[in-house]
């Protein structure tokens, strides 16, 4: 396993706009190996920059098939029941497709893509941690934050792969060649590892209110404690738990509130404040993935990795014919959004404008594609002021991903409430979160799971979270709301329920771990 440390090379962009202002500025180590590297502090954080990095990957290339577009948002929404597949046309948009209709198999290199990134992140986390208590350090207080921000993102990469796939090897070091073949452990024993990685990190990381703004961005003990109350929501809803190993309803209200009263994130005034580029890392914005402009990236199937920009918005935006004059740059039309859904949102709504694009509302000059409804995001939306001029703009768009925002801890915490908590608390984490949004005409009175789970829908437009929230209601619950029928059958959407929901193991995994691996229900 003498892999070169290239991989480290790799931020040109990561973390942080300006909390990279160290990280961006790393050096390409083309020469290092495992095995002369992590002698030191800066050795360990460049380490660490690498295991950040593949929080960015949006395409990922796997051999033999090339490259796998795979933002976690995106594909979360065309499973889901508010976004088609799209495209220029349906042949564009097969794969998609096979998202959206719940035909996929192990063969598709999305899949595979999405296996390869989350392996590799943790791959990278479990070496630095091996390699940490015998590097030279001066503080050990910093040992100690590196240590707690790599167990952090080893839970947030095993909790998209075990909600992706259910059934997955559980890897914590760094696996010699005699240990490749890893059979699948519980799911259970997954989330035990993410809730432990995550209470470690607590107990460690920064706290935001206390994060110089040179460091914003980097993982807080309120990013740990907000992706915790998300796990445990899920894992108890999804496998109908009543707790998650040791942590009980009293336990995680009790983080809950520790975050909200004690962090220093707040909603910003208005929700259209929350996503553009020129506001980033912004008080709302609990943990957000970091993308840049910055990077010297071509359009490059083998090595698409090396790009720093946020591959959504090319994917999600609409594209334009030759002549457009609007102030929007080209996209490529995928996951085009219902109009059922945008029916959803009232006028009065702050978050309909501030979610959605009508190019006929704008007079934008563009090409309906593939199960086009004329709505497109706004939050991911392609703009020419944002459009690099270094690589190739396609895939350095500067849009950070803020993936647990402040209002989501508020409506997290109103359910937790809820389930057997305080019921006056429940009722105002809710009423700020649609006050924000209506103003007075949000009119709040009362609050039930029905209301947290529509205010949900509409707080969190095309962010990735209705698929899993549906899901976590149970699967009879997400069948009903995803599949539709078309009569034409353009717009269809089915919920793969044999497969309970979940991808399937990559045939080539389970090839190259001599059967080991077993296929999920509902695949071939």
């Amino acid at each position: 396993m003498k892999k070169q440390i290239k991989y480290i090379v790799v931020l040109a962009a990561l973390l942080l706009t300006s909390a990279c202002n160290g990280l961006l500025d790393l050096n390409p180590i083309t020469e290092e190996l495992e095995t002369n590297y992590y002698k030191n502090e800066q050795e360990c954080f460049s380490a660490l920059v690498s295991v950040y990095d593949v929080l960015q990957w949006g395409a990922v290339n796997t051999p033999g098939s090339g490259a796998g577009s795979i933002p976690f948002e995106w594909i979360s929404e065309i499973m889901g029941d508010r976004c088609y597949a799209g495209g220029d046309n349906a042949t564009d948009g097969a794969t998609m497709e096979r998202f959206n209709r719940g035909t996929l198999n192990g063969d598709v290199t999305n899949v595979r893509s999405l296996w390869r990134k989350y392996y590799s992140g943790i791959y990278r986390v479990n070496l630095l941690l091996e390699k940490l208590p015998t590097a030279n350090f001066e503080k050990e207080q910093l040992r100690e934050r590196y240590a707690a921000e790599a167990k952090f993102l080893r839970a947030y990469f095993y909790f998209d792969m075990v909600r992706l796939f259910g059934n997955i090897p559980l890897i914590t070091k760094a696996l010699s060649s005699s240990e490749f073949v890893q059979e699948q452990a519980p799911p259970g024993a997954v989330y035990s590892q993410i809730a432990t990685d995550l209470r470690e990190a607590m107990a460690v990381l920064p706290a935001y209110k206390d994060l110089p703004a040179v460091e914003l961005g980097r993982v807080t003990k309120s990013a740990a404690q907000g992706l915790l109350m998300r796990v445990w929501l899920y894992y108890t809803g999804y496998y109908d738990q009543s707790q998650l190993g040791d942590i009980s309803l009293a336990n995680i209200i009790s983080i809950s509130e520790d975050l909200i009263y004690q962090s220093g994130h707040g909603l910003l005034p208005r929700y259209g404040d929350l996503f553009s580029p020129l506001n980033k890392n912004n008080a709302e914005s609990v943990f957000e993935i970091q993308f840049s402009e910055k990077s010297y990236q071509g359009w490059d199937n083998s090595n698409r990795e090396v790009a720093d920009g946020n591959l959504s918005v090319l994917l999600w935006s609409m594209r334009l014919n030759a002549g457009d004059k609007s102030k929007y740059a080209d996209g490529w039309s995928f996951a085009p959004i219902s109009k059922a859904y945008y029916a959803l949102f009232s006028d009065q709504d702050e978050r309909k404008a501030a979610s959605f694009v009508v190019p006929a509302d704008e007079g934008v000059n563009y090409k309906p594609g593939y199960q086009d409804g004329g709505i497109f995001p706004r939050k991911w939306a392609a703009l020419k002021e944002f459009q690099s001029n270094k690589g190739d703009v396609r895939v350095n768009y500067p849009y950070n991903n803020p993936v647990i925002r402040f209002s989501d801890i508020l409506l997290m915490a109103s359910e937790l409430n809820l389930r057997g908590g305080d019921s006056g608390k429940a009722l105002e984490y809710y009423r700020r979160v649609r006050e924000r949004a209506m103003g007075t005409a949000a009119a709040v009175t009362t609050v039930n799971i029905d209301l947290i789970y529509a205010e949900r829908e509409l707080e969190f437009a095309c962010e990735g979270l209705r698929y899993w929230d549906l899901m976590r209601r149970g699967l009879d619950y997400a069948k009903q709301c995803i599949d539709e029928t078309d009569p034409e059958g353009i717009f269809v959407q089915r919920f793969n329920y044999e497969a309970q929901g979940l991808l399937p193991i990559p045939t080539s995994e389970i090839v190259n771990s001599n059967y080991t691996l077993k296929q999920n229900p509902g695949y071939n």
